[in-house]
């Protein structure tokens, strides 16, 4: 089974960075990006995700007021340079809280404690 992703985030590089470490990851299924999280809503409207890498600071809606905006969100692992929000995030039930720039092994990490609450 694969598990259909997209990432969140304002900053080309660090959606670039992220997309190369998933791709190393079987089971995982790049779906689409976005640059803020207007993007992403529209997108979730219109598709069906399992997993979202989500940053925090972005414009218009941040990454946490994002989260409380969906009815039934699906898996979340917060990519932010700021570590200050991470007891927000984990309120919002989030799998984890990566701090960039991003190291393939945490990432790994990460989508590893996802696959295992999503297992059968």
């Amino acid at each position: 089974m694969k598990f259909k992703y997209v990432i969140v985030d304002d900053e080309p590089l660090a959606r670039k960075l992220i997309s190369s470490h998933a791709s190393k990851i079987e089971g995982l299924e790049f779906y689409g990006e976005c640059s803020n999280a207007i993007e992403a809503s529209n997108l979730l409207r219109n598709k069906k995700v399992d997993l979202i890498f989500l940053d925090i600071q972005m414009p218009e809606i941040d990454g946490l007021k994002f989260i409380n905006t969906l009815k039934n969100p699906p898996g979340i692992i917060i990519t932010t340079a700021h570590r200050d929000f991470g007891p927000e995030a984990f309120e919002l039930d989030v799998i984890d809280y990566l701090l960039k720039p991003i190291r393939f092994e945490r990432l790994l990490k990460s989508v590893n404690k996802f696959f295992d609450k999503h297992a059968n």
